[in-house]
């Protein structure tokens, strides 16, 4: 029994050590940053733009971006949390691989699986039309949706997207579950292509997809925000709170590493993206993308990935979309 007792505490104190060492001399090999997207989007530029100035705040180590898109995110999820668990495989993750993906399919992963890093942008739902569309207002919306029930369109970046999770919650708060028909494409640019073509009725996607049709060219029109904060790219539109309607959902990016990396090493990631996310360069090749960059450290960002969970599990049991 004695030897038994010290074998295991030898084990144990191993490992330690162990994990010790590992954070001593992080990183010291180079870092993968997995992106669940095709290489050109939003998330993918974003992270091309934080690994060279992340990589001089982490020792000039070699960091690249691997795009691994599919599965509403589920595919890169996978690939990370099957890595090593040494913080030399990173992801960005949204709130769709994050938090909805999980719940509306049977992936076989969950927030205990990942460990959250720090977040590094924010962005809410908008809904645009068409600049010369007798859609001016979310009133007018809804007044022309009520007379053709069930008959006009919303494009979004997909099925299980948030925007579509976003239109869906909307449509429940307003006691109308199947008032607008939704049509999912394959991104924001391609949903804001057919509003623009007349495809699509209206279109629910990131204020940053129509901001430069809205602001430079003048052929959409922003009518509602989906956070309750209101949208600083475009600040004139109202909120589905302010307007009646309890909807307040956002989508935001972060860094994620496998469940049991070392804290020390999270702490010195997450250290390494908060001097990335004060550099004024990084600030506005963002805001350039029409990101909104909005650091969150790991205590509070690991609370917000974990809540936001359970909450998008109630909302997608309520408005009837759960697996």
């Amino acid at each position: 029994m004695k030897l038994r007792r010290i074998f295991a505490i030898s084990m144990i104190l191993c490992m330690v050590f162990a994990g010790a060492a590992n954070a001593a001399d992080f990183p010291n090999r180079m870092i993968r940053i997995l992106i669940p997207f095709s290489a050109g989007g939003s998330t993918d530029l974003m992270a091309r733009v934080l690994a060279p100035v992340m990589s001089r705040y982490l020792g000039n180590v070699d960091i690249i971006v691997e795009n691994r898109p599919g599965g509403g995110g589920a595919i890169s999820v996978m690939e990370l949390i099957q890595s090593p668990a040494d913080g030399h495989t990173l992801m960005i993750s949204t709130g769709n691989d994050a938090t909805l993906t999980p719940n509306l399919t049977d992936v076989g992963y969950g927030p205990a699986d990942v460990a959250p890093i720090a977040q590094v942008s924010t962005l809410p739902t908008t809904v645009f039309v068409q600049a010369d569309s007798e859609i001016q207002t979310l009133e007018d919306l809804m007044r022309l949706a009520e007379g053709n029930f069930g008959r006009m369109t919303y494009g979004t970046t997909g099925a299980g997207s948030l925007h579509h999770i976003v239109a869906e919650a909307f449509q429940f708060a307003a006691g109308r579950p199947g008032l607008l028909t939704h049509v999912p494409y394959n991104s924001g640019p391609e949903s804001i292509a057919a509003l623009m073509g007349g495809h699509v009725d209206v279109v629910f996607g990131n204020a940053s997809y129509g901001e430069s049709h809205v602001r430079q060219q003048g052929v959409l029109r922003g009518i509602v925000t989906s956070s309750g904060d209101g949208c600083p790219i475009l600040p004139e539109m109202p909120t589905f709170k302010s307007l009646g309607y309890d909807v307040d959902l956002e989508s935001w990016w972060g860094f994620a590493a496998p469940a049991g990396t070392p804290e020390e090493v999270l702490d010195i990631l997450d250290e390494a993206i908060r001097n990335a996310m004060s550099n004024p360069e990084v600030i506005q090749a963002l805001e350039n993308m029409g990101m909104l960059p909005n650091y969150m450290g790991r205590t509070d960002f690991t609370a917000k990935w974990m809540s936001q969970f359970y909450i998008m599990r109630d909302l997608l049991t309520e408005i009837g979309l759960t697996q």
